[in-house]
């Protein structure tokens, strides 16, 4: 038998306890069995959805931008707690979409920007509107249609929010002219607009609000298809249809798990809703 050959001074370390499982995205520990997609390790949804639905994207927005952008959304959902992460379902929701759709890579950029800040506006709103438990009076009704353009102007003035502005701006237009605040209609509403309504739409169907309980997914593809050519383009209903299976576990999965933030924004670690409802989300 060939003996093995010594290697002099040759220190060989006791083995220890294994290197913590640490997420792809923020680089925290993971506790538990975290997510996995594709061989990769996620401490939380939010994580995940960066990497798998994101790709490059974060990567075109400087970091302080993304901080700015972070901390304008902080303030709206520590405001607005009764709906719960609004804004983030609603970005994972519209860049799901967009994605169905083929947009890609810098120009997904303003699409994430405008959905995580579409209600930046309402920051402008008093509370005694904001908060409103009961349907809206139509004076009420006419200064909370003013969160939009608020919005516009808060974020506008920073050069690289312009087309997410935009969005911001147009995010309650509806197809057929009919919505607020300027009566755009067709092509003249910013595609990313188009495709937020209809997820913001979503939003509004399938989460429990304190003045209406959430509905099945069904009845909000029911909804948004009857609504097509009017409140929503026909085009990104198509596609909407088309990305129900990646919707559906999607809606699924935020519901079960409830609070999508992890330990913070930056993780470190029935029948439709009404014209008053929708004018709040």
């Amino acid at each position: 038998m060939q003996q093995s050959t010594r290697i002099p001074n040759l220190i060989v370390p006791a083995a220890g306890p294994k290197a913590p499982k640490r997420c792809k995205v923020c680089h925290t520990s993971i506790v538990g069995e975290g997510y996995s997609s594709r061989g990769r390790l996620y401490c939380c949804e939010r994580c995940y959805f960066r990497d798998i639905f994101l790709g490059e994207v974060l990567k075109n927005i400087e970091g302080a931008y993304l901080a700015t952008i972070e901390a304008l959304v902080e303030a709206i959902e520590a405001r607005e707690r009764e709906v719960g992460d609004h804004s983030l379902r609603v970005t994972q929701f519209t860049m799901v979409l967009a994605a169905q759709m083929g947009i890609k890579g810098r120009d997904l950029v303003p699409i994430y920007c405008g959905s995580l800040l579409h209600d930046v506006g309402k920051i402008g709103i008093p509370d005694a509107i904001l908060f409103k438990q009961g349907p809206l009076t139509g004076e009420e009704r006419r200064i909370m249609e003013t969160h939009p353009e608020i919005g516009y102007r808060i974020i506008g003035p920073f050069g690289y929010l312009s087309e997410a502005a935009e969005i911001v701006y147009t995010h309650h237009e509806h197809f057929d002219g009919s919505g607020y605040p300027r009566k755009l209609y067709g092509e003249r509403i910013p595609l990313g607009a188009r495709i937020f309504a209809v997820c913001d739409t979503l939003d509004a169907f399938t989460v429990d609000r304190p003045y209406r309980k959430a509905q099945p997914y069904g009845a909000a593809v029911g909804h948004i298809v009857s609504a097509s050519g009017s409140l929503f383009d026909p085009f990104v209903v198509e596609h909407f249809v088309a990305a129900e299976e990646q919707l559906r576990n999607y809606v699924a999965r935020l519901l079960f798990q409830g609070d999508l933030r992890g330990e913070g924004l930056n993780c470190n670690g029935l029948g439709a809703p009404t014209e008053h409802e929708t004018a709040r989300g």
